[in-house]
């Protein structure tokens, strides 16, 4: 009989199970489908997989630049799938090998919570002597009513054929990655956008800079617009209403990305789980309403990211085995794998303002970076949001080559409450794309060296 029971084997599930067993306990783990949930093997890892060959190919193609002499390079999408198979099979056998040295043990079947310690899994009844965590992640959006026609990223992720004419519906993560993919796969690609500019809970400077690139891209960009219809006249009619009226877009495949938390088949409102909008409700220990059952990552909704399921499964994993732990969510980065990349992290200008804070502004270009130089990847920049009384960083936001392994440094930064003054008296190696943070702390001071002033 185990002591935890976790329902769902992405990253959240599978760091739940990990750190509870190092706590002590017994973990059965329960799986309908594949061992790393949808980020493994529909989302981000084969997302950035395929992502790395259009970024190798844009490398070739300005290698003369560099001075070096390649011939026309061309896509090869077989080789390119192979690749993001490759490497979506490492990591489930990785997964799946890891998990046994732990003492873990695995059940593949769909599973339905009975009550607070007994789960069913396809008409099995397992007992939990201490808890459940429920870590089921995303599954894709319903449609809405009408429309129909649609393929759905588990489709496009496969690339089985490159359409001449792509619309993408929406504006998040998802969206621009899509976006970005099958723009350089050569589709004619229309993204339109339920907001004012691409990622609208962003920074608004950061989305305004980001569509400018993509559309450097052969992007169009379609702003505040709304679904209205789709049909089927040859090719796929798509109409898009705005303020201006509307907007009629044929096409060859419509893209509809959205995800919901996956609650299917798990029966949570008939075992007494209070759930919001499809979403389970847990406090900041990911305890749901019923005592000794947990919950966390893409199924409690929100900000659905595999790195903040994997902290939410230790957290879930440490309190059920009875320590104290919390969820500090003030420090989460978001990012795209997009080309280039975006992350963001803490407060954006708008909503430091909102909160009451004297804001200051430091915008550092890509551009004035020596390194981005030498690479030759000079398009995006960084936006630090700070306090202008004390100097505090409130947050990043980055549009740039490697984005997202340099808002690590301001995810720590903003965590420790770290000043601009700390950043602007840091050293780093030069010449680094990190300069640009330092530049950065310099520049919310007025101090920054390579910003002329006029």
């Amino acid at each position: 009989m185990p002591d935890i029971i976790v329902i769902g084997g992405g990253s959240g599930g599978t760091a739940a199970a990990t750190r509870a067993a190092q706590l002590g306990a017994q973990v059965t783990v329960i799986e309908r489908a594949h061992l790393g949930g949808m980020c493994v093997n529909n989302n981000c890892i084969p997302m950035s997989s395929l992502l790395a060959s259009v970024e190798l190919y844009r490398n070739i193609c300005q290698a003369a630049n560099l001075g070096i002499q390649v011939g026309e390079p061309s896509f090869n999408v077989p080789g390119m799938v192979a690749h993001r198979d490759r490497v979506v099979q490492d990591l489930r056998e990785g997964i799946a090998g890891i998990l046994p040295t732990f003492g873990i043990e695995i059940i593949e079947g769909q599973a339905r919570l009975v009550d607070a310690k007994t789960v069913e899994v396809d008409g099995r009844r397992l007992q939990a002597t201490r808890a459940i965590i429920l870590a089921t992640g995303a599954q894709w959006a319903p449609l809405p009513p009408g429309i129909e026609d649609v393929m759905r990223p588990d489709e496009a992720i496969q690339i089985d054929s490159v359409p001449d004419r792509l619309l993408i519906w929406g504006g998040g993560v998802p969206d621009i990655e899509f976006a970005t993919l099958y723009a350089a796969l050569g589709s004619q690609v229309t993204l339109a956008v339920d907001g004012p500019y691409p990622l609208p809970l962003e920074d608004y400077e950061i989305g305004q800079r980001l569509q400018g690139i993509l559309q450097k891209q052969g992007i169009q960009v379609i702003n505040d617009v709304r679904l209205k219809s789709v049909t089927r006249n040859g090719g796929l009619d798509v109409t898009l209403s705005g303020l201006k009226g509307d907007t009629l877009v044929t096409v060859d495949k419509f893209l509809w990305a959205g995800r919901v938390p996956a609650i299917d088949g798990l029966e949570l409102e008939q075992a007494g789980i209070k759930l919001n909008g499809g979403a389970v409700i847990v406090d900041d220990r990911m305890q749901t309403n019923m005592p000794g059952v947990y919950a966390l990552g893409d199924l409690t909704g929100g900000i659905m990211y595999s790195s903040l399921a994997t902290v939410g499964g230790l957290v879930a994993a440490e309190n059920a085995m009875g320590f104290t732990r919390r969820l500090d969510q003030r420090a989460v980065p978001r990012y795209a794998f997009s080309l280039p990349e975006v992350a963001t992290v803490g407060l954006t200008e708008d909503e430091a303002t909102d909160q009451g804070y004297d804001v200051e502004i430091a915008n550092i270009t890509y551009g004035s970076n020596p390194r981005a130089m030498s690479l030759g990847e000079v398009e995006g920049g960084i936006k630090f949001v700070a306090d202008r009384k004390l100097g505090k960083v409130l947050g990043v936001h980055i549009v740039g080559y490697r984005a997202t392994e340099l808002i690590a440094e301001a995810t720590l930064g903003i965590q420790l409450e770290a000043l601009a003054e700390d950043f602007a008296w840091a050293i780093r190696i030069h010449p680094t794309l990190s300069e640009s943070m330092v530049e950065a702390g310099r520049a919310i001071f007025g101090q920054a060296l390579y910003i002329p002033r006029f």
